[in-house]
């Protein structure tokens, strides 16, 4: 392991080819301010741009993956304009949460503990979540007078159909770690201890995968969770196109000819 970035509100660790991103606030509860999304915003930036990176998990440490805002940021938006609202605070909050829903490489989430609000929508926009019994996901925001703006409108019930979406988002109820498999939201069920081996495991194991392959299935599954299926079907076929004349096509051709484990260099 090595450590390749420390900031303010988050830590970043190098695995080989996967890279951690650790919320890391320095309470147990890693309440979420602006300037953590900021930092998200740039590491992610960073690690997408890194043709070394071939896997983002986005993990914490303390007791919480986060339990949702600061309480001091929340009194603050009490007096806050809408301009302010709009250009400056979720300005910040909707693009680490883009950039993590949209980055073509595959992200993990690993939870063991309370994602709230923000940390619940920040768990959605990742391509897998690994949790242990003691994760909590919730959508709490009506208990705020808010509703959730980050995209979980749309992927919640996607992922666990509109009757417990209704459920999490209507009366704010928190769906525990095996529950969450069990429904769909999550994917993977661990014991504590296991947590972070398991997400760098499941790293490893998408590292390793075709690159241009993943992005393109990534675009398309999001493709078709937004537009209609007809377009789905000629949008997946201009991708196909482009990856049957990659190199990474024809490795895998080869390593199943071959009987080898093939070695994607996404190009």
């Amino acid at each position: 392991m090595t450590e390749i970035d420390v900031r303010p509100d988050l830590s970043v660790e190098r695995h080989g080819a996967v890279a951690c991103v650790r919320i890391d606030r320095g309470t147990p509860v890693n309440a979420l301010r602006p300037e953590t999304m900021c930092e998200l915003t740039s590491v992610l930036d960073t690690l997408e741009s890194d043709d070394t990176v071939r896997a983002i998990i986005l993990g914490y440490h303390g007791r919480h993956f986060t339990a949702g805002a600061e309480l001091s940021f929340l009194e603050s938006l009490k007096s806050a304009s809408e301009d302010r609202i709009r250009n400056e605070i979720y300005r910040h909050f909707q693009n680490a949460v883009k950039r993590l829903y949209q980055c073509p490489k595959p992200t993990i989430a690993a939870i063991g503990g309370a994602a709230v609000t923000v940390g619940c929508e920040l768990a959605l926009a990742c391509d897998f979540r690994i949790v242990t019994e003691h994760a909590s996901f919730q959508e709490s925001w009506i208990r705020l007078g808010l509703m959730a703006p980050l995209g979980g409108m749309k992927k919640l019930p996607a992922l666990v159909g509109y009757g417990l979406a209704t459920d999490m988002m209507l009366r704010g109820r928190a769906v525990g770690g095996a529950e969450a498999v069990s429904a769909g939201l999550a994917h993977r069920l661990v014991v504590p201890g296991d947590l972070d081996a398991e997400a760098l495991a499941l790293g490893g194991e998408l590292a390793a995968l075709a690159p241009l392959a993943y992005r393109a299935i990534k675009a398309g599954l999001h493709h078709g969770l937004e537009n209609d299926f007809e377009t789905n079907f000629a949008k997946g076929l201009d991708s196909q196109c482009r990856l049957i004349q990659s190199e990474d096509f024809r490795e895998g051709v080869d390593a199943v000819l071959g009987k080898y484990s093939p070695r994607f260099r996404g190009c």
